[in-house]
């Protein structure tokens, strides 16, 4: 493999190594959330997210296969091991399910986080349309824009939530009317639906 081929493999991992642990992020995000807008938008944002894991993944094995010389078990290889050191390096549950005093204040502040990880995501596709561009592998870089893009609209829509989640939080901690419901959870339909 040539540097240039080498260091545009290495921030495709990056990506896709992003995307397989925010899979997980947002499984933990919508068990905790209460059906509605919120919760229908993490939902919408985990297959999206999936979805951009398999099309980095697909990339990133091209890429290492054509630089392996057609060597498709040689770049299956360094797929999975680049994959499974990022994934391990970057994978995390987020700060803590239990933080807050309350429901509401939880999906709060799984939203703040949730649009923190979409600006990192904006960044590390932005670096990599920039290098896929300057080493002249347009289909990289269409990627890269194409998820980009996503990763914008999704941070509008995260952050136009952020008011009504923070009004929840305010009913329950300043009004004394809380809304959040655990029976009304992600986790809790989820063991409804396999008891059924």
């Amino acid at each position: 493999m040539t540097h240039e081929t080498t260091t545009l493999s290495q921030y495709l991992r990056e990506a896709h190594a992003t995307e397989v642990a925010l899979v997980r992020v947002l499984q933990e995000q919508i068990a905790v959330a209460p059906r509605g807008a919120h919760r229908t938008l993490l939902e919408e944002h985990l297959e999206e997210t999936r979805s951009h894991a398999t099309r980095v993944r697909e990339r990133l094995g091209a890429v290492e296969a054509a630089a392996a010389g057609g060597s498709v078990v040689r770049a299956g290889m360094a797929l999975a091991q680049g994959v499974a050191g990022q994934a391990l390096a970057l994978g995390k549950t987020p700060l803590d399910l239990l933080r807050g005093h309350g429901g509401e204040e939880k999906v709060l502040k799984n939203a703040k986080d949730a649009c923190a990880t979409e600006a990192l995501e904006i960044a590390t596709y932005a670096a990599l349309e920039r290098l896929a561009e300057a080493l002249g592998d347009e289909e990289t870089a269409a990627l890269a824009r194409s998820i980009r893009a996503d990763e914008e609209r999704m941070l509008e829509r995260l952050t136009q939530g952020i008011p009504a989640l923070t009004d929840a939080v305010v009913d329950t901690r300043v009004a004394g009317e809380p809304s959040y419901d655990p029976a009304a959870t992600g986790a809790a339909d989820a063991a409804r639906a396999a008891a059924a």
